[in-house]
């Protein structure tokens, strides 16, 4: 099949499942010989995007691109192991898109995640719900990082090599979260991670439009990459979930995986529009615009 464009995508990670929800809803696993996995949303994006476009592929960790590879998503060549919160790093992930483009002329779009479920500061039981009076401070700077300086340096790198400027149209899709527009009790790190990143995607949206690239954030639920295998985690988020009038058992929690992330992707991409935001959550989780 001739593929319709080169799709860069960032941040893919794969997580061992430690708690599964497959009993009760729509969520997909990855069995590989050292165990059962999980995808974030990034690595969602490669997976079902895999048919329709020549894929460059981001991670921090050859993990995930052998595993990408094991699902028939890409080449390893096609994979990068890098982080991009170095200019450094970045410019030699856009030498090599800018290579791809070149031998195989055809246009590039960008998705982007930053794969920050973690900072590399020690947090209270290892999760991001904390009350405000626990959370480490310096955390915000790791998060923040990989939201958002990952996305500024990849694209200063792609625009120094001039990979945007025979295009006549051109897709920047910045996966997010709805704790961007959404707070909650005791997530204030998640929420401040998540907000810059919409901050962001919305300053980009005003002043790249003019330059024919088009801006998309897809702001996602509870999604059923990892985040909720931790047992502080999903208590709180259930707690925090009950005192706005949706209670869940922990075992019920609603989520989804990480296809329905990757399918909306897709049809940002496939639009013949300029789709500028989308919002996707599990059946059953509270609306994000709720009370």
């Amino acid at each position: 099949m001739n593929k319709k464009a080169i799709v860069v995508v960032t941040g893919v990670k794969f997580a061992k499942a430690r708690r599964r929800f497959d009993d009760k809803q729509d969520v997909r696993y990855y069995d590989f010989a050292d165990g059962t996995h999980k995808m974030n949303s990034g690595a969602g994006a490669a997976y079902m995007l895999r048919d329709e476009y020549e894929l460059i592929v981001q991670g921090n960790t050859e993990d995930a691109g052998r595993r990408l590879v094991e699902l028939g998503v890409m080449r390893l060549e096609n994979y990068f192991a890098e982080p991009l919160t170095t200019k450094a790093g970045a410019r030699k992930f856009a030498a090599i898109v800018s290579e791809r483009k070149a031998t195989l002329g055809l246009p590039v779009h960008v998705v982007h995640y930053g794969a920050a479920s973690e900072a590399s500061k020690k947090l209270p039981d290892g999760s991001l719900g904390a009350s405000i009076w626990n959370v480490p401070a310096d955390a915000v700077h790791d998060l923040i990082d990989a939201n958002c300086v990952t996305m500024i340096n990849l694209l200063q790198a792609l625009k120094e090599q001039d990979v945007f400027n025979d295009q006549s149209v051109t897709k920047v899709v910045g996966l997010t979260a709805i704790a961007a527009i959404r707070a909650r009790a005791k997530f204030s790190l998640d929420n401040i991670q998540k907000a810059a990143g919409h901050a962001l995607l919305r300053t980009l949206a005003l002043e790249l439009t003019p330059e024919r690239t088009f801006i998309t954030e897809i702001m996602v639920g509870s999604l059923d990459g990892g985040y909720y295998d931790n047992d502080t985690t999903l208590r709180t988020s259930v707690e925090s979930s009950t005192k706005i009038g949706y209670g869940y058992e922990l075992a019920a929690k609603p989520v989804f995986t990480a296809e329905q992330v990757g399918e909306a992707v897709r049809y940002v991409l496939n639009a013949r529009c300029n789709v500028r935001e989308v919002i996707i959550s599990p059946y059953g989780q509270y609306p994000h615009l709720g009370a």
